[in-house]
């Protein structure tokens, strides 16, 4: 079996079109048609960009001796679901699915945690002294959003337990909405380690035409952590300030 038939083979199994091979590839759709038409495989440079497509391995394509897909049927119905996106909406699926992953490794520590015997009091949760942080009552939206830079004069302080990580902020904000439960809870008081900006994953809080977020730094956009909510996009047209980096919770 030559190497254009098998490429034309995986990509029935997985519900994939030529378009879609075309342009996560970038070869031409008529190259790719005179492969089927004529028989003619492949530019050699253009395999390894072809098998990550595909999902499988360049062996399989040269060789023929792996399965043609590593994938389970739900997979490859994702992946064919996936294919059919824009671009725009591909990048968003995929900070999304990162927010999900994350989520379930958070989870799977704090279960580890759970189950663990601990034979001391950590430092965190036992403190002999406290110091003060300022405090901005005005509350940053895990919903639609509020003027984050409409408070007056100088912010409030609030005593909290001196810990490393309380030593690291410097400032503290409300929470209010439920946009990023079950990470962070309306009402939750977020420590905050000021950052002109955050990397991608990580939970910020930002300023969008005047509007007070915590979210979670995407791509071109702020993402929820609450499936009820849309993300928030960016445009070049608006105004984003990052005021910095969450590092936790009170």
């Amino acid at each position: 079996m030559e190497i254009s038939q098998r490429i034309f083979e995986t990509m029935k199994q997985n519900g994939q079109k030529q378009k879609d091979l075309a342009a996560a590839t970038r070869i031409s759709t008529s190259a790719i048609s005179a492969w089927k038409k004529n028989g003619a495989n492949p530019a050699a440079e253009t395999l390894s960009a072809i098998a990550d497509f595909l999902g499988v391995s360049l062996d399989y394509l040269l060789t023929g001796k792996e399965s043609p897909s590593r994938l389970t049927e739900d997979e490859r119905d994702l992946l064919a679901l996936y294919s059919k996106l824009s671009s725009a909406e591909q990048q968003r699926l995929i900070g999304r699915a990162e927010l999900l992953a994350e989520q379930a490794e958070e989870s799977a520590r704090e279960q580890a945690k759970r189950q663990g015997i601990r034979h001391s009091v950590p430092e965190e949760a036992a403190p002999c002294e406290s110091i003060e942080i300022p405090f901005f009552e005005l509350p940053v939206s895990a919903g639609l959003g509020v003027d984050l830079l409409a408070q007056d004069g100088a912010p409030e302080t609030i005593n909290v337990p001196a810990t490393p990580t309380t030593r690291r902020a410097d400032f503290a904000v409300r929470v209010d909405g439920d946009s990023m439960e079950p990470m962070f809870f309306d009402g939750d008081i977020v420590l905050v380690e000021q950052e002109q900006e955050v990397l991608e994953g990580q939970v910020g809080i930002f300023a969008v035409n005047g509007a007070g977020y915590i979210k979670k730094a995407g791509r071109r956009c702020l993402i929820s952590a609450n499936d009820k909510y849309d993300d928030i996009p960016i445009s070049p047209d608006d105004s984003v300030r990052c005021f910095g980096l969450v590092i936790g919770k009170l």
